[in-house]
């Protein structure tokens, strides 16, 4: 009887792990991202796009908007900064806007607009278009690879040591 106590409290160990380790998997395989250039900042992509191309960058954001084109989908994306996991934080921090041209059609339903999304693209340079009554000059990268993020659900922990407040 004990040992089968054991034995189930073993089981049940190495699921929750096998569960929790799961949701800690990378979202894009090793390969692509050994191929990122982490020096990159968005500030000097976004000053120079055509200093960088050629270079695989991470960048992630809200989707503004999504066109589908002879070449594929045109993504137009909000920059938001990262986490450690690529996925963009929940700030009102951005430093722009840039575009990402897929050669595959992605739905427009999918990919509207609010959702968070992350990409491994390589910079092709920049495009020129109208935003509202300017012409805005966007950060152009070839997609790569993508990851759609799921709206949080449940409870969020946070973990810290530290004082906040003035001094």
């Amino acid at each position: 009887m004990i040992e089968r106590n054991l034995r189930m409290r073993g089981i049940f160990f190495l699921l929750v792990a096998g569960t929790w380790l799961s949701g800690c998997a990378p979202v894009f395989p090793r390969e692509l991202t050994d191929r990122v250039d982490r020096h990159v900042s968005y500030k000097e992509l976004q000053s120079d796009p055509d200093k960088f191309k050629g270079t695989w960058v991470m960048l992630g954001g809200v989707i503004v908007s999504s066109k589908n084109v002879k070449e594929g989908t045109l993504i137009e994306v909000l920059q938001e900064p990262l986490d450690n996991d690529g996925r963009p934080l929940d700030t009102d921090r951005t430093e722009g806007r840039f575009l990402v041209q897929s050669d595959q059609f992605l739905d427009s339903a999918v990919y509207h607009p609010g959702r968070l999304i992350t990409f491994v693209g390589e910079i092709i340079g920049r495009k020129s278009m109208l935003l509202d009554e300017i012409t805005y000059q966007y950060p152009l990268l070839a997609d790569k690879a993508s990851h759609l993020w799921s709206p949080p659900t449940g409870p969020h922990f946070f973990f810290g040591i530290g004082v906040s407040g003035r001094m």
